[in-house]
């Protein structure tokens, strides 16, 4: 097949996932274009893809699952037969079935799946707690080589591949339910009212900086990311919980990516 363009489209909300998609494309010399489903200006943004091009798509992994955001907005990218290449981040828990599920979602767009890769990155909850270690410094020089050596690999195949078949993701109907955490995140006295958690949150949740985000927010911890005064938290409460629940759930063990083709 003879490859004309790559894209790099991805679902980031804190820059773990554009990062590990972009590193993939680093090397490639064909032309390329990068796609960002992120903000909520791009909520109704459809595309349209041909079968000599490669669209590499990732998004992070939350509680097992796609994000619901991302999926509304994956959904409006149509393929024509197009090889694509999913990649998944996670934050050194588990990935469950997202690969399969992420395949479900493309596949009936008219995409081919050729490869796909659940990659180690930084835990989001840091961005709340700097206490939380989960995947710190991921990923990491050994990480990227292997990313790097992937995406070559995904991008040779394509251009042998002839009337492919899908790779055979296996998976189950998920089983955890997205999650719908009771606290939500405020500014809290270091805020000085800038907006920018406004302007950055994927599903427009924040009408006032210092108060609490909406009943839509999705817990991306984007705002929390990027408040340039770190204003934005949670309750302590559930600061010291979700830190011993992660502590239990990694069982200190040092995660590695999973890659298949």
């Amino acid at each position: 097949m003879n490859i004309q363009k790559v894209y790099a489209i991805y679902f980031s909300p804190t820059g773990a996932t554009k990062s590990v998609i972009k590193s993939m494309l680093s090397e490639f010399d064909i032309p390329q274009e990068v796609i960002d489903l992120t903000s909520y200006e791009s909520r109704n943004n459809s595309y349209l893809f041909n079968e000599d091009e490669l669209v590499f798509i990732g998004i992070p992994v939350y509680g097992g699952r796609v994000p619901i955001t991302a999926e509304n907005r994956i959904k409006l990218l149509k393929g024509n037969n197009t090889p694509i290449v999913l990649v998944a981040t996670y934050g050194g828990i588990h990935y469950s079935n997202v690969l399969h599920e992420l395949q479900q979602i493309v596949n009936p767009n008219g995409f081919m799946t050729i490869a796909a890769a659940a990659v180690i990155a930084e835990h989001n909850a840091i961005n709340i707690d700097p206490n939380i270690k989960i995947a710190a410094g991921r990923p990491d020089a050994q990480d990227l080589s292997a990313i790097s050596a992937f995406a070559n690999q995904a991008y040779m195949k394509a251009l042998q591949l002839d009337g492919f078949k899908n790779l055979v993701i296996k998976g189950k109907i998920p089983v955890f339910h997205r999650n719908k955490y009771p606290a939500l995140p405020y500014g809290d006295k270091k805020c000085n009212k800038c907006g920018i958690c406004i302007k950055l949150c994927p599903v427009q949740a924040i009408s006032d900086p210092r108060k609490k985000a909406g009943q839509g927010c999705i817990h991306c911890m984007r705002c929390t990311k990027h408040c340039p005064q770190h204003a934005r938290t949670y309750i302590k409460l559930m600061r010291v919980g979700l830190r011993l629940l992660l502590s239990i759930a990694s069982r200190g063990e040092e995660k590695q990516s999973d890659f298949f083709m």
